[in-house]
């Protein structure tokens, strides 16, 4: 295997190790194992295929990582799907926090460009209205 693959090709090879899986899914290194991939060539290729899959022609294949299995699925699987989607959606809404708390805020500050006030406000609300759905529901 070259060290540069384009990585749709790499994203087929985790596609292909995974698919064989079925719902028993592959860790990271048991996709490294299937695929004959570097590491760094198998997360490029996992990495391709989560934005990627949707558009797979003919597959209901469903991207998803369990973190309590620490494996990769293409099955869908209600419970992981659902904990997989809001371990996504808490990392984007930190990522959008520090973008926020790091860059907007600091220069919208200083700015008088109304782009930059009307930014920072939306992204307060996405933070915000994604904390909110995430928090855990009441009991009872």
């Amino acid at each position: 295997m070259t060290a540069h693959q384009r990585p749709e090709v790499l994203a087929q090879g985790v596609y292909d190790a995974l698919e064989r899986a079925g719902n028993r899914g592959l860790s990271l290194e048991e996709i490294m194992g299937e695929t004959s991939y570097t590491e760094s060539q198998t997360r490029r290729g996992i990495a391709y295929l989560r934005e990627s899959i949707p558009q797979l022609k003919g597959s209901d294949a469903v991207y998803t990582y369990d973190p309590a299995e620490n494996v990769y699925r293409t099955v869908y699987i209600p419970e992981v799907a659902e904990m997989y989607e809001i371990l996504r959606m808490r990392g984007e809404a930190t990522r959008s926090y520090r973008v926020l708390t790091g860059t907007i805020l600091p220069h919208s500050r200083k700015s008088k460009a109304k782009q930059l006030r009307t930014l920072k406000r939306l992204y307060e609300f996405v933070v915000d209205e994604t904390n909110e759905m995430l928090e855990p529901a009441e009991p009872g």
